[in-house]
């Protein structure tokens, strides 16, 4: 579908036509597009270049992709959230017509404008700009490495996996869109989705993370710690002025508006939410650096566990690249936890030091509006060459040289060296166990 009806529909869809200002490079919005976090819709973050991509005396022959879902609709939890933001609406026009608050008429007109009408029975579920971005991920991707993603759909050469939800499920649905032909596409055989995957969701149910990481308030001690900073405090006292409120908001109110800035920009692909309206461009990085750190603790380095279980994927991978024949073009359509941990085990992206609430840490790595945005995506491309196979590496579409490699293209060989543990003592059963000693202990603490 043409992008511009997309956007369209979408804007007649959730009542967010002329809702916003443009975003533009050079704006005074435009700091906007690099400070939403996972909300990050993906055009801010893909690669448009979809030249081929080829290396001399090599042919691209296989390709392991995984991807996060596209741009959704907020969950139920975020839904429920969002009902304080209507009448804080009026609040807000209310006291500007008293002469409080810093917002400009255009500003103060779109937010008039704004309504909240999402059902609740669609929570999650992928929008119009979602679909669009995994078809033209699909296309360029097949542009880039036509030898290993062919035009013509085959069962045994094709693999596409998703993880029992509506996101994931057209997600795939979408991809397939973009690389085939519609009458094939109607015939592309889907893995059936299963509730519990190692693969794609390992973590869902690995019942020592389960315990020990996600659900263990120790975890989130610099988030919370975070969340009573002076930078914290200061932030809330200055987007409460903004607004011209004559309170403090609190935290939770403040981080709604910060996710459906993030949501509502996500899905309009012309416009911004006007909830993004609260932040400057300094405000709006504390926010994310909330995010960046929970996600830190949570879902990356902050404790071992969590990127190790990724080896159930990554081994995955190497297994696909390692047999001769069979399956050529895999693609796995997953989530944020997902993506996050498989990023973390290949050692991306990791700070110097850990991250810590008692000061943002400028110019990380680990920065989720770059990384973790809508429709994210990992792949690994084998390459047959003169002198062996080798393994390119992609994310968001680009290429990155891993950490444990000498170029761009790295021999497999090397990597399956580096990752032998990975590879050959990946025990999912023994490494998610709970050990009945070290829970009781742990609840006794």
């Amino acid at each position: 579908m043409n992008v511009f009806i997309t956007a369209f529909l979408l804007a007649l869809t959730y009542n967010t036509i002329e809702v916003g200002s443009v975003i533009e490079e050079g704006s005074k919005t435009s700091y906007i597009r690099n400070h939403l976090g996972s909300r990050t819709p993906y055009r801010f973050r893909s690669n448009k270049n979809d030249t081929r991509i080829k290396y001399p005396n090599c042919k691209d022959t296989k390709i392991w992709m995984v991807i996060r879902h596209g741009t959704r609709l907020p969950g139920r939890k975020d839904i429920k959230a969002a009902s304080a933001l209507v009448d804080l609406k009026y609040e807000i026009l209310r006291q500007h017509e008293w002469g409080k608050g810093q917002l400009t008429n255009q500003q103060l007109n779109d937010l008039q404008d704004w309504d909240f009408d999402i059902d609740p029975e669609e929570e999650s579920h992928l929008t119009l700009e979602g679909k669009d971005e995994m078809i033209l991920m699909a296309e360029r991707m097949q542009k880039r490495f036509p030898n290993a993603i062919k035009q013509k759909y085959n069962n045994k050469t094709f693999l596409f996996r998703y993880t029992a939800t509506q996101r994931a499920q057209q997600s795939a649905r979408h991809f397939t869109n973009g690389l085939f032909e519609r009458r094939e596409a109607k015939d592309i055989i889907f893995q059936p989705a299963t509730r519990v995957d190692p693969v794609l969701r390992f973590y869902k149910h690995c019942d020592r993370w389960q315990k020990q990481v996600k659900k263990n308030p120790e975890t989130y001690k610099e988030a919370k710690l975070f969340t009573h900073s002076h930078e914290m405090n200061k932030t809330l006292e200055f987007v409460s002025n903004r607004l011209g409120l004559n309170r403090v908001l609190n935290w939770e109110t403040v981080e709604t508006m910060y996710k459906f800035c993030g949501y509502e920009t996500s899905w309009d692909k012309h416009h911004i939410s006007p909830w993004c309206y609260a932040f400057d461009s300094e405000s709006i990085q504390v926010l994310e650096y909330y995010h960046d750190l929970k996600a830190y603790w949570v879902d990356g380095y902050g404790h071992e566990l969590s990127y190790r279980q990724a080896c159930m994927a990554i081994k995955n991978m190497f297994e696909k690249f390692s047999k001769e024949n069979g399956l050529r073009s895999i693609f796995l359509f997953t989530h944020s936890g997902t993506i996050l941990k498989i990023l973390t085990h290949m050692q991306l992206y990791q700070p110097p030091v850990p991250l810590r609430g008692d000061a943002i840490v400028k110019d990380r790595e680990w920065n989720l509006s770059k990384i973790d945005c809508f429709a994210a995506n990992l792949a690994f491309v084998l390459f047959k060459c003169k002198d062996g196979d080798h393994v390119l590496t992609l994310h968001q579409e680009k290429i990155i040289k891993l950490p444990m490699c000498e170029h761009e293209l790295c021999p497999l060989k090397h990597l399956k060296e580096y990752f032998y543990e990975t590879i050959y003592n990946c025990d999912y059963n023994d490494m998610c166990k709970l050990d009945r000693n070290v829970t009781a202990k742990h609840e006794s603490d």
